[in-house]
């Protein structure tokens, strides 16, 4: 703001003076779990009723098309749970990790678990170890990112892990630095 003679500019000072609600920074620890996808969820309805629906239908027709187009929908839930029941996404890794993903996500989710996996695996580099109490603070790096750390905080008393990423609290999914903890620390299945 100095740089450009802006700290007189009353609006740009009232949009600076916010900045913590509309800087993605500042949003990093507030849990979002997949709410950015939502404005697309809604956004993918309403091209789908589109292709069905007109403004010009009588109400009986618009009853019509409307009933049509849930029960479209509701085929493609069907074969969806379907597919996720009697079928699976081959292994990209030996991890059994990945064998407990797959029995406990859809294919949709468990295709996102195991680009994160993948990547911890080949992508994450171990750094240092730190010891506070009984929690463990690992530094990792990232081939993805070399010039950046990751501190990821793994407590095997109560089996609790959390990242400075921190996706696992903004998306719901682990990221690839937890799961090179957990691979690393032999774990057989994904901790409640």
């Amino acid at each position: 703001m100095i740089d450009y003679q802006l700290v007189e500019h009353e609006w740009f000072s009232d949009l600076y003076d916010l900045r913590e609600r509309w800087i993605r920074a500042y949003f990093k620890d507030v849990s979002m779990s997949g709410l950015m996808r939502v404005t697309s969820r809604f956004e993918s309805e309403n091209s789908f009723f589109d292709r069905f629906l007109t403004p010009h239908l009588t109400l009986v027709e618009f009853w019509v098309c409307y009933e049509s187009t849930l029960e479209v929908q509701r085929h493609k839930q069907s074969k969806l749970n379907s597919d996720n029941k009697h079928s699976k996404i081959p292994r990209k890794t030996k991890s059994n990790l990945e064998v407990h993903a797959s029995e406990m996500y859809s294919h949709n989710i468990f295709s996102h678990f195991q680009t994160e996996l993948v990547a911890a695996l080949s992508d994450c580099r171990f750094k240092d170890v730190e010891k506070i109490d009984e929690t463990k603070i690992y530094i990792l790096t990232d081939l993805q990112m070399p010039n950046k750390s990751w501190k990821v905080a793994y407590s095997p008393d109560n089996m609790e892990i959390t990242c400075s990423c921190s996706r696992f609290q903004r998306m719901g999914l682990l990221c690839r630095h937890c799961l090179w903890i957990l691979h690393n620390q032999d774990f057989q299945k994904i901790p409640e």
